[in-house]
């Protein structure tokens, strides 16, 4: 958890940082660090919303590497851990990471 100062300094940060870039400046040839460094700071403050994950993407891809692979110790046949997961395991306990 963020402290109160550190809190309201992470403000003041993001008020300057919008002040210049309501001013154009992330727009000059060496302004690109205002705008990853607002990011940052959405960031810190928590006022970014989460990435929303292709869950069912990733189950298919799974689906289709967990038919192609098999268990490196024992041979067995994988499954998946859970939906939305990119491992697998085997009954023998191995786990693996089979999706980036």
């Amino acid at each position: 958890m963020i402290s109160d100062d550190a809190k309201a300094h992470l403000h003041k940060q993001l008020v300057k940082l919008g002040d210049m870039m309501g001013d154009g400046l992330h727009h000059e040839s060496d302004g690109k660090w205002i705008k990853a460094e607002y990011r940052r700071t959405l960031k810190a403050l928590g006022l970014l919303p989460k990435a929303k994950r292709n869950i069912a993407g990733i189950d298919a891809a799974m689906a289709k590497r967990v038919s192609e692979v098999n268990c490196q110790k024992c041979g067995g046949q994988l499954k998946q851990t859970r939906s939305g997961s990119k491992r697998a395991q085997c009954q023998c306990g191995a786990k693996y990471q089979l999706l980036k």
